[in-house]
């Protein structure tokens, strides 16, 4: 009986090790390409080759493929990509929820990231116009900030149309002398910030945090009127009674968004997806390496993934 009970047990043991490698060979579940989103700015690519690196190590067949922030939307919902893993609520907030909503996309959770974005100028240009960071300073300034394209207005350097924002009507309900000029690309906005900076001129841009440039020159945001969301439904609320707008920039989540057929096609990449998390302190000197001194960024992404396999371990079991 003692024999038949420890063979019996050992049969068990036997069959529970069996059936645990037969489940981790099931990853990868499917051959398909997980297809992840590379949208327009340095960060962006930072998060996804990370991501992309370790789901390789874990057997997963993996693409990139160049997206527009917005129509990417519609491709996450069909199914042509899997996921984006870098959504700023401040510029599609609203589309991500409708995209989620429509039952065919899945919100996977927070990027990890803690975001600032709004009107930027570097510290110097507070002593050429008193008052800043008061919005309210900047049309007895405008001329100080005009070029040949937008004199005698002020000029923001705006980020990329394909980006969304609507800076051009919160420069309108704010009655501010100033046009917002659309720039090519990040590397656009961050050329004009370094320009000025080595001629010690005025220069305001539409800039973002987490970004390398706050370590290399230091400076302030524009202290807007405080964002509501009710401050772009509603003229009647805010200091214009006539407009929309009348307010700065909210300051909110950055999410990742999966077509929602994944979790069954890949569970295990949709489970770690789910988990996959980076820092301000991640990126920042990952996209210094890359934009400010020339580096790959497959290159340092993958220095990354292999030398911290203590962060991310956990969410690939």
């Amino acid at each position: 009986m003692f024999r038949r009970l420890v063979a019996a047990a050992s049969l068990t043991l036997a069959t529970a090790v069996s059936l645990g490698q037969a489940n981790a060979q099931t990853v990868p579940e499917s051959q398909d390409p997980i297809i992840l989103a590379i949208n327009e700015w340095t960060g962006q690519h930072i998060t996804t080759h990370i991501a992309a690196n370790i789901l390789r190590r874990m057997g997963y067949n993996v693409e990139l493929v160049t997206a527009s922030y917005y129509p990417q939307f519609a491709a996450i919902e069909e199914g042509d990509i899997t996921a984006s893993l870098e959504i700023w609520e401040g510029t599609t907030g609203e589309l991500f929820d409708q995209t989620v909503a429509s039952g065919n996309a899945i919100d996977l959770g927070p990027t990890g990231l803690q975001e600032t974005q709004t009107w930027w100028y570097p510290d110097y240009v507070s002593e050429l116009c008193p008052g800043l960071p008061d919005w309210e300073a900047l049309n007895g300034c405008a001329e100080l900030f005009s070029t040949t394209e937008s004199f005698p207005k002020g000029r923001l350097v705006d980020w990329p149309l394909e980006w969304g924002g609507n800076n051009d009507k919160r420069i309108e309900a704010l009655g501010l002398n100033f046009v917002s000029v659309p720039s090519g690309s990040e590397g656009a906005i961050i050329a004009e910030i370094r320009s000025a900076a080595l001629r010690n001129e005025p220069v305001l841009a539409m800039l973002w945090a987490p970004h390398w440039i706050h370590d290399e020159i230091s400076g302030q945001w524009v202290e807007l009127p405080p964002y509501e969301e009710i401050c772009t439904e509603d003229p009647s609320w805010g200091l214009n009674p006539d407009m929309t707008w009348d307010c700065g920039w909210p300051s909110g989540w950055i999410k990742k968004i999966g077509w929602a057929g994944m979790e069954e096609k890949w569970p295990a990449a949709y489970s770690f997806l789910s988990q996959f998390q980076v820092s301000n302190d991640i990126q920042t000197p990952l996209i210094r390496a890359v934009d400010s001194e020339g580096e790959d960024v497959e290159a340092v992404t993958d220095a990354w993934v292999e030398a911290n396999q203590d962060v991310w371990k956990s969410w690939t079991e």
